[in-house]
């Protein structure tokens, strides 16, 4: 899917809808399965495949909330892909945010071990003195030394997508964190629905173009592409 083809408008119909988000899952599921096989990946390659594979995953949950019109967990998965397209466009920027993408889950889970031990709710012993070697790891450089991590939004400004993160990700973020009450009525479930729906398709696109602009052209994709498929 070259970056200069035409997209169709969205179908008005909701059936109709689901029918063109699930052709573009499969078509990105068969490019994840190509690009992964390619010789010449580096590391922002790999990260690339890794999120246009994560997408596909969080696509599919979506499709299957969707046919079952479960408002709230759609525009979950909706927020999820969007938060994927955040960081595909930050890692495509730049072999050091590639790097820094793959190395931040492990910061994150020194970080989170950190905490735990810090609370008390966790302890390290030595494997055959049974010591407790828990202020020793903590005190160690191998604790200190964790960079501080990058929000979804510093990645959206980094990426320059800040408008699509304010226009869209903060109102979403309300059902994805279960605080969105009072905000529906039953009328508006449907409306609701599509939009979510149309949302998530959307970033899916816009993921499926990155994937296929660098994997393939080594190609940063235009901004004012991405804009233009998210409508904002």
């Amino acid at each position: 899917m070259p970056s200069d083809k035409q997209f169709k408008p969205l179908p008005p119909d909701y059936e109709g809808l689901i029918v063109s988000f699930k052709e573009h899952v499969n078509q990105g599921e068969r490019d994840a399965k190509d690009f992964e096989k390619r010789h010449f990946n580096g590391i922002r390659e790999k990260a690339i495949v890794y999120c246009l594979q994560h997408a596909v995953d969080l696509a599919k949950g979506c499709i299957a909330t969707a046919i079952d019109k479960l408002p709230d967990s759609t525009t979950t998965l909706s927020r999820a892909i969007l938060e994927t397209l955040f960081w595909i466009r930050y890692v495509a920027i730049s072999n050091e945010n590639a790097q820094e993408f793959t190395n931040a889950p492990f910061h994150e889970m020194k970080r989170t071990a950190r905490k735990n031990l810090k609370a008390g709710y966790a302890r390290v012993s030595g494997i055959e003195t049974r010591e407790d070697k828990t202020e020793e790891l903590l005190k160690s450089d191998f604790m200190k030394d964790i960079p501080p991590r990058i929000s979804i939004e510093g990645a959206a400004k980094i990426g320059g997508l800040e408008r699509v993160y304010t226009n869209i990700y903060g109102f979403i973020s309300m059902t994805a964190h279960g605080r969105a009450i009072n905000l529906r009525t039953e009328e508006e479930t449907k409306s609701e629905l599509y939009s979510s729906v149309s949302a998530a398709l959307g970033a899916f696109q816009c993921i499926e173009i990155l994937a296929f602009d660098w994997i393939r052209h080594r190609k940063q994709t235009a901004k004012e592409i991405l804009v233009r498929i998210l409508g904002v």
